[in-house]
């Protein structure tokens, strides 16, 4: 028999040594990086450690009390040890269990449970038993009941799940770890002596677990950060899984070890081998880490784009990176639609031909991905008149869709194309095999409905088999011109998406906004060009009255430079010399979207004062709110002036014209009588009575010359809106009358159907005045002069003719109907052919004449109505301003008033 103390010296030693090298341990796993894993396998360590040094105290002792606290000591870190062990399974396979609250609450009640049973057991004695063992030494026997074998194989179980996470994440490698199988194996070897203790001395029957747990923790540690970086990696479990797209696990030297499912998808393999990255696919190689690029693959018989994204995985103990596949199809689908339409944006608004442009787009978007089919044709249009454009397409469908046969009715895009269905309508089809269309309702509105019958499945079959899956028809509507529809098939599997679909419909809207923009962008040019030239100053502001254009004429008018206009208002043109009244009267009116007119007194940037006749237009928007405003600005301080001065001079004339007149002819006939008294009762001389007859006569023309120049002013400053309206009929009456009246006769004609229609009054004034002209300057006498007048309809207007056959007009006056102007040599030589040059033009007409050795013809055009007319009151311009003027009117003419600031006109 062997010495006693020798064999409980081996004992103890041989588990104060596993205690010594399991404490040692636990300073190792610092070198290990994620902290989960360091405390996992440190708890391990250490708790073994405890638990083999408790049981070498437990046999080194002699008290029995000793050896009881001793062992349930080690009970206490033996139990404990499967928590440690699972928090490091879980954190190595990438488990995140011992994260969770339940997790942590459930395993400090489990071993307070447990521990407060053990702790106990001198009272129910239920855990254990003892007895006095005398060799090979003497020592306390422990027997377990039941609770300890339930409690153990809990533990066991619970180790196993453990062990089962790191199997699966070797398997799911295609490795086979030898020493994990190993170091496994170990922890049941315990149960070998504890078993033969009882037949074979000097097998002690005590609990050996404590040295088999202490070989597997120290292994554990070894291999956790070699030999298992050879089979798996920290996370292969859920790390791959845990992502909902494809997912690649890479270690440190780019190679693959984990892998989910969707990847061996992607990738076209059940399996992908544990093989450096750029072995298995050089694309994703491509990819730096922490970047993203796409990649694009063949997924169950359809390309699909795929955004590949590599990111470093922090406090890992293997794992490098995680590569992810997420697919977007869709997205770089829609993507590529928005470029497609900005770049066709870009390039029409560029392109001086864009209705070729246009023709493209088919060919644009069929480079798209799952878009198999895009046509665009003319829809048959219900009057063919109507169908008026450049781009000349064939509508037969056949020429666009390649010869395929499934584009006939009732495929919705050739129904909107012949007119029998609403745009916006589509079919989503089905497999081959089962190919009963439906109408999709998220890709139409309920005036999209088209009735599906039976013969709809026939081309909803014909599409399923050329991968068609939906289609869209899109309108593109041009303005006053041919209507088309752009058709879109996709081999998608879940068709449109709204999105996409609001992109295509965006499409089709867009391209007739753009030709749009692009028609009024020209006409905008040609407007501005015309404006350039416009002899008279052009202004456009904002709603808010800033100036965003002026013209040349503009500029030249107020002094001030375009660049120094733009962006101010109408204030740097005030003049303070219109009443707040005026500027509210007109902010009223073109705000209500009228146009305001009136004369209006400015001052150049210089200071000079200006006046003008100014007309402010609204540009108002569909809904009759103005956007913009524009300015017409007439200069008439000139004209004022010359109409004034002419008055002034045509006032002061006629009064001392009068006066004078009146003064002769009295002095006429005293000189008369002076004559007749010097020479007594004899006759006067013929000579004598010839100058004053020739006095008389002069006097008698002057005075009829200030008659006439009083009517022409009053004609002229008649009202307009007095205008009195005549019937044709009356004229002749009018010209037989004036002529009877100065002792001649007329003779009048009516050529044509002159019946009912009517002539400006003035007219009658005309007639009166040709007719007196033509029997007054006649060498004849009146009682033997003849007028004839004839009357006849030209076009719209009426030809009056009055013809004479007296010595015609003297070039002097000719001149007032051939030029309508006096020089110095060449006038006329009186008032009589000026007012009816002035009256037929104030009539809308024009006048005419012609004169030889058969006497003088004259003949006046004005328009003729067929019923009653009237005209629109004239604002005219006012009859004055300031002091120049005398006006009395303090609207027009203030002392002091100013315009409101914000005022969209407000300097004019």
């Amino acid at each position: 028999m062997s010495d006693p103390l020798s064999i409980r010296g081996v004992y103890v030693l041989a588990f104060g040594l596993a205690a010594v090298i399991c404490l040692a341990g636990t300073v190792g796993v610092r070198s290990l990086s994620h902290p989960d894993i360091r405390r996992g396998l440190g708890g391990l360590l250490g708790l073994s450690g405890l638990w083999s040094l408790f049981t070498a105290a437990q046999l080194a002792t002699p008290s029995p009390l000793a050896q009881r606290i001793f062992h349930l000591g080690g009970l206490i870190a033996g139990l404990s040890t499967i928590v440690a062990w699972v928090v490091f399974a879980a954190a190595y396979t990438g488990r995140s269990y011992h994260r969770q609250r339940s997790f942590q609450i459930g395993s400090v009640l489990l071993l307070a449970i447990v521990t407060g049973i053990k702790l106990t057991n001198p009272i129910h004695g239920l855990y254990y038993t003892t007895t006095a063992a005398t060799t090979p030494f003497s020592y306390l026997q422990f027997s377990y009941g039941a609770i300890h074998w339930f409690v153990t194989g809990v533990v066991y179980t619970v180790a196993f799940v453990g062990f089962g996470w790191l199997f699966e994440s070797f398997e799911r490698s295609d490795s086979r770890p030898t020493v994990l199988y190993v170091l496994v194996a170990v922890t049941g070897v315990p149960l070998i002596p504890y078993l033969l203790s009882p037949s074979i001395e000097p097998l002690l029957g005590i609990n050996y677990e404590p040295l088999g747990v202490a070989v597997f923790a120290v292994g554990i540690l070894r291999y956790a950060r070699t030999e298992f970086a050879n089979h798996s990696s920290p996370g292969l479990s859920t790390l791959a899984d845990s992502v909902a797209v494809g997912g690649l696990v890479l270690d440190s030297s780019g190679t693959v070890i984990a892998y989910n499912n969707e990847a061996t998808t992607i990738l076209g393999s059940e399996t992908i081998p544990r093989r450096p990255l750029s072995a298995i696919d050089d694309g994703l190689a491509s990819i730096s880490p922490g970047e993203t690029g796409h990649r694009t693959y063949t997924v169950d018989g359809r390309q699909q784009t795929y955004e590949v994204t590599r990111s470093p995985i922090d406090g890992d103990v293997i794992a490098e990176e995680i590569l992810t596949l997420k697919t977007v199809t869709r997205v770089t689908r829609i993507e590529r639609l928005v470029r497609l339409n900005r770049d066709l944006t870009d390039a029409l608004l560029a392109s001086p031909e864009p209705w070729e442009l246009i023709q493209r787009v088919p060919e644009r978007m069929a480079e798209i991905g799952a878009y198999d089919l895009v046509w665009l044709v003319p829809v048959v249009a219900a009057d063919p008149t109507t169908a008026d454009s450049s781009l000349t397409t064939d509508g037969d469908p056949s020429d666009h869709t390649g010869g395929r046969e499934f584009h006939t009715n009732p495929d919705p895009v050739a129904g909107v194309v012949a007119g029998d269905a609403t745009p916006y309508a589509g079919w989503v089809a089905d497999d081959a095999t089962d190919a009963e269309p439906v109408i999709d309702a998220a890709t139409t509105n309920s005036a999209s409905h088209v009735a599906v019958d039976e013969t709809d499945a026939d081309w909803s079959g014909r599409a399923a088999a050329h991968d068609i899956t939906d289609s869209l028809a899109v309108p593109v509507a041009f303005d006053n011109q041919q209507a088309f529809v752009l058709g879109v098939y996709t081999t998608a599997p879940t068709g449109f998406d709204a999105v996409e679909r609001e992109v295509i419909e965006e499409i089709g809207e867009s391209i007739p906004q753009v030709v749009s923009t692009i028609e009024t962008h020209e006409e905008a040019l040609h407007y501005e060009e015309a404006m350039k030239h416009a002899g008279v100053a052009i202004s456009i502001t904002d709603s808010d009255g800033v100036i965003q254009y002026v013209n040349p004429a503009f500029e030249e008018l107020t002094g001030y430079s375009a660049a120094e206009a733009v962006g101010s208002t109408h204030s740097i043109l005030k003049s303070g010399e219109m009443s707040e009244t005026h500027y509210e009267q007109l902010w009223e009116t073109i705000t209500d979207g009228d146009i305001f007119e009136k004369q209006v007194i400015n001052r150049t940037k210089d200071g000079d004062r200006y006046i003008l006749q100014e007309t402010v237009s609204p540009v108002t928007n569909d809904d009759g709110e103005p956007e913009a405003y524009v300015a017409v600005q007439f200069d008439i301080t000139d004209k004022l002036l010359r109409e004034q001065r002419l008055a002034v001079l045509n006032r002061v004339l006629r009064h001392n014209l009068r006066a004078s007149v009146n003064v002769i002819t009295g002095q006429t006939g005293l000189l008369e009588d002076q004559i007749q008294e010097a020479i007594g009762g004899d006759a006067l001389s013929a000579a004598i009575e010839d100058s004053l007859q020739t006095i008389r006569d002069r006097v008698e023309h002057v005075h009829s010359q200030a008659e006439t120049a009083r009517e022409i002013e009053a004609v002229l400053g008649d009202d307009p809106a007095q205008q009195t309206w005549e019937s044709v009929d009356t004229l002749c009456e009018t010209a037989t009358e004036a002529a009877a009246a100065l002792g001649g006769s007329c003779v009048c004609d009516v050529d044509g159907d002159i019946d009912d229609r009517l002539v400006d009054g003035e007219v009658t004034r005309i007639i009166e005045e040709l007719v007196e002209n033509a029997i007054s300057h006649h060498d004849d006498q009146p009682s033997a002069v003849e007028v004839r007048v004839t009357l006849s309809v030209a076009g719209d207007d009426l030809l009056l003719t009055v013809a004479d056959d007296g010595p015609g007009l003297s070039e002097q006056e000719l001149v007032v109907v051939e030029e309508g102007a006096e020089e110095p040599l060449r006038h006329g030589s009186g008032l009589g052919l000026w007012m009816v040059n002035w009256l037929a033009i104030a009539c809308g007409g024009s006048i005419s004449a012609t004169t030889d050795d058969s006497g003088t013809t004259i003949s006046v055009r004005v328009p003729l109505r067929d019923t009653d007319a009237s005209t629109a009151t004239d604002p005219g311009v006012d009859a004055g301003w300031a002091a120049e003027t005398g006006a009395s009117d303090t609207e027009r003419m203030p002392a002091d008033g100013t315009d409101p600031d914000d005022h969209p006109t407000e300097g004019s």
